[in-house]
């Protein structure tokens, strides 16, 4: 009975030794895990506070940027000896290089938008000069009167003047856009550029609020490359980021809305804002600099092609 009972202690001692072995190991784990997660955040919290200064010491401000292409120049008073060979597209992470575009000679961006006013649907055209950047407004074009009751009846005499046709043509600058949080950023430039356009933008013409509804087929393609031009680039910004730092990006460099879809969803041809790609590169640059100043410079000044016009 004595040898019973000692053999019973002697597995329930075992077990105890087991068992407080075990915790120990959970407590150990723990507290490594506890210690690696408090790093991890000093690091997070660190890294944030570096960059939050370096976006004051620049004042730069996602929301109120305004695209200045080549910021980074080599120093004219440096030796020749100092200035470094031009990075290929490979070194810049871009291993697909750059597209091609389709519509090399173009010069009018041709955009459409119409309205209902009074019963009567009315139709506007703006074209925009690529070298003037000059808009050209014809009004009235084509008016379509959706209630017959109207035309020819000489009680809606007062009428006639929003359901006649009257087409007038005007040349001007336009300085508002209103979609897309841009409206103060628009009035800090002279005038509205092409990199403010695509389908789907509201500016201001002749105080209406006009959305651009839709664009011709070369004007689609012109847009359409500089999106997926402007996009590569950005990702080559984004690659060469990550190497540096671990801080997810932030939301204001994620990828647009998709403008109005059409079967299944995709993605209508030129909706993408261009003006809101280059404020990303620009920002995306600019922290770039600090870890690679080579790279930023040669991704910012393929923002501004040979071919291109001034942003």
């Amino acid at each position: 009975m004595d040898s019973v009972n000692a053999k019973e202690e002697m597995q329930l001692a075992e077990a105890r030794k087991i068992a407080a072995t075990k915790i120990a190991a959970m407590h150990r784990g723990k507290k490594a895990r506890s210690s690696i997660k408090e790093e991890h955040e000093a690091a997070v919290k660190l890294q944030a506070a570096s960059r939050g200064l370096a976006t004051r010491r620049s004042g730069f401000n996602l929301a109120e940027a305004q695209h200045a292409a080549a910021r980074v120049k080599p120093n004219m008073g440096a030796s020749s000896t100092s200035i470094r060979k031009p990075l290929s597209l490979m070194q810049l992470g871009l291993r697909n290089g750059l597209p091609k575009n389709p519509v090399p000679a173009l010069r009018f961006l041709k955009f459409k938008s119409w309205w209902t006013e009074m019963a009567t649907k009315r139709y506007m055209e703006l074209c925009f000069d690529l070298e003037t950047e000059l808009f050209q407004v014809v009004l009235d074009k084509q008016v379509q009167v959706l209630d017959p009751k109207l035309v020819n009846n000489a009680n809606y005499e007062s009428l006639y003047d929003v359901i006649a046709t009257d087409t007038k043509v005007m040349s001007m600058h336009l300085h508002e856009k209103l979609s897309g949080n841009q409206h103060a950023e628009s009035l800090r430039r002279p005038h509205l550029q092409c990199w403010d356009l695509h389908v789907g933008c509201r500016i201001n013409v002749l105080g209406r609020p006009t959305t651009m509804m839709q664009c011709d087929l070369v004007t689609g393609q012109w847009l359409e490359y500089h999106s997926e031009r402007l996009n590569r680039i950005k990702g080559a910004l984004e690659e060469a980021l990550r190497k540096y730092e671990t801080v997810p990006m932030a939301a204001a460099f994620g990828p647009q809305r998709g403008g109005r879809g059409g079967p299944g969803g995709a993605k209508a041809q030129g909706t993408t804002d261009l003006r809101t790609l280059l404020n990303q590169i620009e920002a995306l640059g600019m922290q770039l600099t600090h870890y690679r100043p080579n790279v930023a410079a040669g991704l910012l000044n393929l923002v501004q092609g040979p071919s291109d016009m001034t942003m």
